[in-house]
């Protein structure tokens, strides 16, 4: 694939940023749904000059005109959007709003975050040079658990993007086949999303008297919370505990046995607090691309259970720091969580076993210079 190098580089970056961290340009509340952990320490760790300029964009329903501002040696314009009836008409006034903005600033390529949204779908149909990075592949999501209509909606428009688009970044090998079959003319390059920096910082002390699990991510089928609660109602494991910490269509599950905790939403520093004094993740999922909380719980130490069905599969050695079991498999998930929480020093040593790898491979600065070399190749459509 031909590429043009530049010396300097402009980017414009469509994506749906937690404004909350920024909040002169918003309310600061935090999104009531899932958001992009990953792209503030990413936005901070590219704050150093590197001769590219990067220019981000993004919608918020909060504001009624475009808004800017300078944050970490980098450009942000937000613009107004609607609250409802987006998708349904193929965000047309959001692409327009995006569009204008980018005929303004020219840029050299226009990076597209996800196909949750208008922002892959912007970056494809600009006009210009395009990138698009996955967060979750929704045509794969719709196949392998209950989906709703706007979800099957995104998932077909998102075939239509992955077959027009020739430049892509995924973030897991395990997702790589599943995007080159969908997308047969891209060149698909694999970049891991980091973990916040505070989860570095952070000091695994979970608690040899009080053995428990933790669940973090939407309540949901999708990301096997029922399966979770199976295992935690067996004799087994009545003695252990399950802290669920989210959001969802599951949440306070009326059938949910006493051991299960429900935490709801919590900030980082309160998730943080309660993962350390956690014994073991557990992430039964039915299809993750790369689930960031499986990244958060290694580089803090702990152990995994988790399913093959995402990517995180990639860094979850069976047997040396956690477990892969069958997404349904309630007889051998309910064993695993039970080898991790009667032992305390087994537990402490799968956490520990692969620790400083993990480390070393999601650190927010090597997703960023993954991405500086990608920007300075700018794909010739």
């Amino acid at each position: 694939m031909p590429f043009v190098h530049f010396d300097s580089v402009r980017v414009a970056i469509l994506a749906n940023f937690p404004l909350h961290v920024i909040p002169s340009l918003s309310s600061g509340k935090a999104p009531t749904g899932h958001y992009a952990t990953w792209l503030p320490p990413l936005a901070e760790a590219n704050a150093t000059g590197d001769g590219i300029e990067r220019i981000w964009i993004t919608l918020c329903d909060e504001i009624e005109k475009k808004t800017e501002g300078v944050f970490w040696n980098q450009r942000f314009i937000i613009l107004p959007s609607r609250k409802t009836g987006r998708a349904s008409s193929f965000f047309r006034e959001d692409r327009a709003a995006i569009q204008a903005v980018l005929r303004e600033i020219r840029p050299d390529l226009v990076h597209g975050w996800g196909t949750e949204d208008v922002y892959a779908l912007a970056a494809v149909t600009s006009g210009f040079p395009a990138v698009i990075s996955m967060q979750g592949i929704l045509s794969h999501y719709v196949l392998h658990t209950q989906s709703d209509a706007r979800m099957w909606f995104q998932a077909l428009l998102e075939l239509y993007l992955l077959r027009r688009t020739r430049a892509l970044t995924c973030e897991s090998r395990w997702a790589r086949p599943i995007l080159q079959r969908r997308a047969p003319r891209a060149e698909i390059t694999c970049i891991e999303y980091g973990a916040h920096p505070d989860f570095f910082e952070a000091t695994w002390t979970p608690d040899p008297a009080n053995p428990a699990a933790i669940f973090v991510g939407t309540v949901a089928a999708r990301k096997g919370i029922q399966d979770a609660l199976k295992a935690f109602a067996t004799p087994e494991l009545k003695e252990t505990e399950l802290w669920v910490v989210g959001s969802g269509p599951l949440e306070d599950w009326e059938n949910a046995p006493p051991n299960v905790k429900w935490l709801g939403r919590l900030d980082r520093a309160r998730l943080i607090e309660k993962m350390s004094k956690a014994w073991c993740l557990v992430l039964p999922t039915r299809a993750d691309t790369s689930p960031n909380v499986v990244k958060e719980g290694r580089v803090m130490g702990l152990p995994v259970v988790t399913t093959p069905c995402g990517g995180q599969s990639d860094y979850i050695e069976e047997g040396r720091n956690g477990f892969i079991v069958n997404p349904g498999d309630i007889a051998n998930l309910t064993s695993r969580l039970h080898q991790l929480l009667s032992d305390f020093d087994f537990c402490r040593q799968r956490g520990l076993d692969g620790w400083e790898a993990d480390r070393a491979i999601f650190r927010t600065d090597v997703m960023a210079e993954k991405f500086r070399a990608l920007y300075r190749e700018v794909t010739i459509l």
